[in-house]
């Protein structure tokens, strides 16, 4: 990928712009003059920095999800919390709330339904999954949840479903507690 030529600020306005464009087509990939369009950008800007579709979908998952692993990791060291606290502002933030939480689930979204087909986008969820994984799992030891990598991921999941209701449904159909709840022992 060439994108690293493109100024800081124009790749994130391409990346911001993608966001916006599958959130407004619920995961429909956008085309190109498309993107082009709400990023303020060329086409040939665009052709020129990402090369494919693919190059530029890619840059920005990688930029929505340093956006989110950002807020997440700063949740996650917030200090005197309890592990149930921490494992509700992470999922918390995990999900569609507002419009940058709602792009970031798009883009997310999309990236999951390239990923089924591609190998090299697979090995990239597989890799952002372990980071989640990781950073609940260690909630749940902190908790002396018996298994926290099972907890762990059955947490993910639950994210992944809560995710896809707060898109359609709306947040009120999304409960929080009730899972931690169920996946908590103290």
């Amino acid at each position: 990928m060439r994108e690293r030529w493109i100024p800081d600020a124009r790749r994130n306005a391409v990346a911001d712009a993608v966001g916006r464009l599958l959130m407004r087509g619920h995961g429909t990939f956008p085309g190109m003059r498309e993107i082009a369009a709400e990023a303020g950008v060329t086409t040939g800007t665009l052709q020129h920095h990402f090369g494919t579709k693919d190059d530029l979908l890619l840059f920005a998952l990688e930029h929505h999800c340093r956006r989110c692993a950002d807020r997440l990791r700063a949740r996650s060291e917030e200090g005197a919390r309890s592990p149930r606290q921490t494992l509700s502002a992470i999922v918390t933030e995990l999900l569609p709330l507002d419009e940058e939480r709602a792009a970031e689930t798009s883009v997310a979204k999309a990236f999951v339904s390239r990923a089924t087909t591609d190998p090299g986008f697979a090995a990239h969820y597989r890799a952002q999954r372990k980071i989640l994984l990781d950073l609940l799992g260690e909630q749940f030891e902190r908790a002396n949840t018996p298994d926290p990598l099972a907890a762990a991921a059955i947490l993910a999941q639950a994210v992944e479903g809560m995710r896809t209701d707060c898109l359609l449904l709306g947040p009120d159909a999304v409960e929080v507690d009730a899972v931690l709840d169920r996946l908590l022992v103290a």
